[in-house]
C-alpha cells in the first residue's frame, strides 16, 4: 500500500502558489553539461603541453560556448506556480488541472518542460510555452486519478536549456492543490432492514377498503366482525377495512467501517473493496436524500463530508461501535460493515 492510501489522516495542507527556488533532487547523470564544461580547460590544458594552437582554438571556442550557455541560463527560479482543481472527484475519472505559472524575473524565459508528479494523479508533463518577464501563462492539463486519498498537490518540476542548448537547469516546488479522492464507483452492498424497536406499534389504525389497496393491507378479523365476508356483496371491497401503518421515521444512518484488530494480517485488496462499497452506499443514501454519517478510525464525516472519510482512511480498525451509537442518537441506525463479516446494523 502506497505512503499516500496508508496515511492516518490528511497532511499538512501546502501554499497555494509556490516560487520554484528548490533545486531537483532527481539523480540523473546529464553526460552533455558535464562534458561540455570540462571539455574546454581539458583541450587548453593540453594544447599548453604540446604547444598546438588549434587545439588552444577549439579549446577556447569551447569555454566561450560554456560563458554563453552560462550568461543564457533560464531563471526558472523565478517561476511562481499554482493549480486549479476541483475538490472531489472518484479514482479512475479524469479532471483538468489549471497550471498558472507566472514570471517574476526581469528576463524572459524560453520555452521548457513542465512536469507533476507525486499525488494522486498520473504522473506527467507537458511543452510550457516562452514566458514575457512579468507575464503569465496558464495550462490546462487533463489527469486521471490513480487512487484513493487526501491529495495535497502535485510536485511541480520546470525543466529548461540555453539558448545553445548545452546545459539543463531544473527548480522543483510542491504545490498545494487538496483533492479527496473518493473510492472507485462499485456496488452499494443490499438493503439491510434495521432491528424493529422493541414495544413500538406501528400500526396507525384501520379505514375502508379503496379501490388500489393491496390484498396484503386487507385486516380480515376486523373485516369479518363488520360481516364483509358473510354479507352480500355490494362491489369489490366493499365492507372491507385495511391495515394503516405508520411511516418509518427515518434518522440519521451511521456508517461504521473498521475490521482487523492491532497485529492481524489485512488484505489490501478486501479492504479497498469494503470503502468502495461503503462509499457506493452513502452516494446511493445522499441521492435518495437521507442523512448519512461515517465513523472511521476517530474521523467521522456528514453528506459529502462522509466521502472525504473514506478518501483518507488508512489501513483497517476495529470498529468504534461506541462513536457510532453516540452519533446516531435516540432515531438513528448504525450499520457496520466489517471485513470478513460483512454488513449487519447494529
Amino acid at each position: 500500500m502506497s505512503d499516500a492510501r496508508s496515511a492516518a489522516g490528511p497532511p499538512p495542507v501546502l501554499e497555494r502558489e509556490v516560487l520554484l527556488t528548490q533545486p531537483s533532487t532527481d539523480k540523473i547523470l546529464r553526460m552533455r553539461p558535464i562534458l561540455v564544461a570540462t571539455a574546454g580547460p581539458a583541450l587548453l590544458l593540453l594544447s599548453f603541453g604540446v604547444g598546438n594552437r588549434w587545439i588552444a582554438l577549439v579549446a577556447c571556442l569551447l569555454l566561450a560556448a560554456v560563458g554563453v550557455a552560462v550568461a543564457t541560463l533560464p531563471r526558472v527560479w523565478t517561476l511562481s506556480v499554482r493549480v486549479d482543481v476541483a475538490a472531489r472527484t472518484r479514482v479512475g475519472e479524469v479532471v483538468e488541472h489549471v497550471f498558472h505559472l507566472h514570471n517574476h524575473g526581469p528576463r524572459d524565459l524560453p520555452p521548457a518542460v513542465l512536469h507533476f508528479r507525486g499525488d494522486a494523479f498520473a504522473a506527467g508533463h507537458t511543452a510550457l510555452p516562452a514566458i514575457p518577464a512579468g507575464a503569465s501563462v496558464a495550462l490546462r492539463v487533463p489527469r486521471e486519478a490513480a487512487f484513493r486519498c487526501f491529495s495535497p498537490g502535485p510536485e511541480v518540476l520546470v525543466e529548461a536549456a540555453d539558448s545553445l542548448g548545452l546545459l539543463t537547469v531544473e527548480r522543483v516546488g510542491r504545490v498545494g492543490a487538496p483533492v479527496h479522492v473518493h473510492p472507485a464507483p462499485a456496488t452499494p452492498p443490499p438493503p439491510a432492514t434495521p432491528p424493529a424497536s422493541a414495544g413500538v406499534e406501528d400500526v396507525a389504525g384501520v379505514r375502508p377498503f379503496r379501490r388500489g389497496d393491496r390484498v396484503s393491507s386487507v385486516h380480515w378479523r376486523a373485516s369479518a366482525r363488520r360481516g364483509a365476508l358473510s354479507g352480500p356483496s355490494r362491489g369489490a371491497g366493499a365492507g372491507l377495512v385495511v391495515v394503516e401503518r405508520e411511516a418509518e421515521p427515518v434518522g440519521l444512518l451511521v456508517v461504521a467501517i473498521g475490521g482487523a484488530s492491532s497485529g492481524d494480517r489485512v488484505d489490501d485488496g478486501a479492504w479497498e473493496e469494503l470503502l468502495a462499497s461503503a462509499a457506493a452506499l452513502v452516494r446511493r443514501e445522499l441521492g435518495s436524500g437521507q442523512t448519512v454519517r461515517v465513523v472511521l478510525a476517530g474521523a467521522s464525516g456528514e453528506g459529502l463530508g462522509a466521502l472525504d472519510v473514506l478518501a483518507a482512511a488508512g489501513g483497517p480498525t476495529p470498529v468504534d461501535g461506541v462513536a457510532a451509537r453516540a452519533a446516531a442518537g435516540r432515531d438513528g441506525r448504525v450499520l457496520v460493515g466489517e471485513l470478513g463479516t460483512g454488513w449487519r446494523f447494529a
